[in-house]
């Protein structure tokens, strides 16, 4: 006959748990860690593509300031940067004021700005243009074309220092007080001086047919006329400087053919 044997009490075990694996331990560590190197490798990425699809614009850049290249190539880089969007208003305005790239370069490059120029400092751009030494007729001519640009888009609103206009309306140059005549009748309203440029628009001379596009570009003159009508008015006015103002002519005529 089998004995039974009293039952034993169940005493629970004392032995300290097992250690968390280190992947339980550091998961979420881990995860975040993997999420800021995704993060930091994206934006090494978006920054190596940012450099290699500017790679023709720095070509460009090299070459309109190399002077062993040959100055039609110059030339040719220059206005290449003038019409790419990819430029901004800063490295057009630092390329067109440095004695570095050939004249006609620089005046490709100046002739490149825009309104946006005017944007981030519209009264410290009037006064550089007005009060800066050392340029020439030509430089400050079209320096100054992206205030009439701007004045065309924001008519009446007084946001150009009126002293720095007037300044340049009694330029020596006559083509470049037409251009301040037109600026300052924008931006500011001044009848006087849309009363001059439509004078200049009706008497015979040299000037005549930039005052008619100047004048129809003035807010106001051409009923329904739009910020875009006007800035074609102006386009047209640009390239008439081409053929017309001394200095610009002396550059056109005397730039290098392509070897």
């Amino acid at each position: 006959m089998s004995r039974e044997y009293p039952k034993l009490p169940i005493i629970p075990s004392t032995s300290p748990p097992a250690p968390a694996a280190k992947v339980d331990k550091y998961g979420s560590l881990r995860y975040l860690a993997l999420g800021g190197l995704m993060v930091l490798v994206t934006l090494v990425g978006y920054f190596g593509y940012g450099v290699w699809s500017m790679r023709e614009v720095w070509s460009r850049v090299y070459v309109v300031n190399d002077p062993r290249r040959p100055e039609s190539e110059r030339i040719e880089a220059a206005e290449a940067l003038a019409r790419d969007p990819r430029v901004s208003q800063r490295q057009r305005w630092d390329l067109a004021l440095s004695r570095t790239p050939p004249p006609l370069a620089r005046y490709l490059l100046a002739e490149g700005l825009t309104a946006e120029a005017v944007s981030a400092d519209p009264r410290g751009y009037a006064m550089a243009v007005a009060r800066s030494e050392g340029w020439p007729d030509w430089l400050r001519l079209l320096l100054l074309r992206p205030l009439a640009y701007w004045a065309s888009d924001h008519p009446g609103e007084h946001t150009l220092p009126r002293e720095s206009l007037v300044e340049l309306t009694r330029h020596a140059d006559p083509i470049l007080a037409l251009w301040a005549r037109f600026t300052l009748a924008a931006s500011e309203g001044d009848r006087n001086a849309a009363d001059a440029i439509r004078d200049e628009s009706r008497r015979d001379g040299p000037r005549r047919e930039l005052a008619g596009m100047l004048a129809t570009a003035l807010p106001g003159q051409v009923q329904g006329s739009t910020p875009a009508f006007r800035r074609r008015a102006l386009d047209m006015a640009t390239t008439w400087l081409r053929d017309h103002h001394p200095e610009a002519v002396a550059l056109f005529d005397g730039r290098p053919r392509a070897r």
